[in-house]
């Protein structure tokens, strides 16, 4: 008669010992793919190791603090490996409540990726990719592809802030190209409609569509939902990429030409919102920079701050700062936003921007006219890029 996996056990067991038996079952758990079952013989093995009782028990155990280090470190590793073969076997969810407590944010980009997303697991995908910040920006690129630009818009709003501004740039550069793709796409079939596809070229732009066929939004016309380019206009604020800030200003430039009534104002100091942007957009690629100044300058003394706080002297200090003018930025930070409390972190901060020896003496000059003890020592230890040290 063949043994049963309940006699090898026993025969190993008296045989060969703890070690050979948990060898035993965690071969047989492995190639049975019970991985629940084998995440509790590698727990095992972890105590065995430290000399402790496999199973835990009511009476706590009596560690070292090296002890417990090994002892976390080593379910942590359980954890990552029965992690990754749920993921690798299809079974994701039950692979995220291995990860989470891993919190190896690479081998979670990774997983996610290898995941072929379809019809039964796109939802739990996208929950563990974006909710639970597995892969952020991955999973809201499918989202986007999945769902459509109104739940990637209310996406962003609800969940980009919970996630560094790397990630915030990132989440931003999918939608903007989602939204200029499906205006791009829809642009050109209006175009063909109208009998003029000989006009067109596979490389021509956006914006050189809007200028070679004005008409496209005559007579209240549009080619996309235009509250879905409004809210693009203020995500596309966080983008940093030339290539894509210029995709962003085409976008602007044909919600300039839309009728009135779908010109939809943004907040403050961005109430023109096509305008605004466009010059907002432009300065950041070097054009237009003075024209863009002067007028976000000039926003500072529009915008009501009893009403608004201090969002016009942020945008303007955030502008100057992006265009390469981090004198001018410093002085209306200094002046304007240092110890504001109703400041909403638009703009970095005055030790952020202070960089050269002359803008750190600046601060401190600032500081030192305030009685402010604190704030001269940080910059005084603060050590100036251009000195090399």
């Amino acid at each position: 008669m063949s043994s049963t996996p309940f006699d090898e056990l026993q025969r190993i067991s008296e045989e060969s010992g703890v070690e050979k038996s948990l060898d035993f079952l965690e071969h047989h758990f492995r190639k049975d793919k019970e991985f629940f079952k084998l995440f509790e013989v590698m727990k095992m093995r972890c105590r065995h190791k430290l000399g402790l009782p496999l199973i835990y028990s009511q009476q706590p155990d009596d560690l070292t603090e090296t002890q417990q280090r090994d002892l976390e470190d080593g379910l942590l590793n359980a954890c990552r490996e029965v992690g990754t073969l749920f993921f690798k076997s299809g079974m994701i969810q039950e692979g995220w409540m291995y990860l989470q407590p891993v919190g190896d944010k690479q081998l979670n980009e990774k997983l996610v990726r290898s995941v072929v997303a379809d019809e039964e697991n796109i939802d739990t995908l996208i929950e563990i990719a974006v909710s639970q910040g597995a892969a952020p920006a991955y999973g809201y690129e499918m989202l986007l592809d999945h769902y459509g630009t109104c739940n990637g818009i209310t996406t962003f709003d609800t969940q980009a802030a919970r996630f560094d501004a790397a990630v915030q740039r990132q989440m931003a550069s999918r939608l903007v190209n989602h939204i200029h793709d499906e205006l791009l796409q829809n642009v050109r079939y209006s175009i063909k409609e109208a009998g003029q596809e000989s006009s067109l070229t596979p490389q021509m732009s956006l914006g050189e569509m809007i200028e070679s066929f004005p008409e496209l939004t005559a007579n209240g016309a549009h080619h996309i939902d235009t509250t879905h380019l409004c809210s693009a206009m203020r995500i596309a604020r966080l983008l940093d990429d030339p290539v894509e800030i210029s995709i962003a200003r085409q976008l602007a430039v044909y919600g300039s030409g839309l009728a009135e009534d779908y010109q939809y104002p943004s907040a403050a100091p961005f109430e023109d919102t096509y305008l605004d942007h466009g010059l907002y957009f432009s300065a950041l690629l070097g054009e237009q920079v003075d024209q863009a100044i002067d007028h976000f300058k000039n926003k500072t003394q529009t915008v009501d701050a009893q009403q608004h706080g201090p969002v016009a002297d942020e945008t303007l200090v955030d502008l100057l700062v992006r265009v390469g003018r981090a004198d001018e930025a410093l002085a209306v930070a200094t002046e304007k936003l240092m110890g504001n409390e109703s400041a909403m972190g638009i703009a970095p901060s005055a030790f952020d921007i202070a960089q050269s020896s002359a803008q750190l003496q600046r601060l401190k000059d600032v500081y030192r006219s305030r009685d402010d003890l604190l704030g001269f020592a940080v910059a005084v230890l603060k050590k100036p890029i251009e000195s090399g040290e």
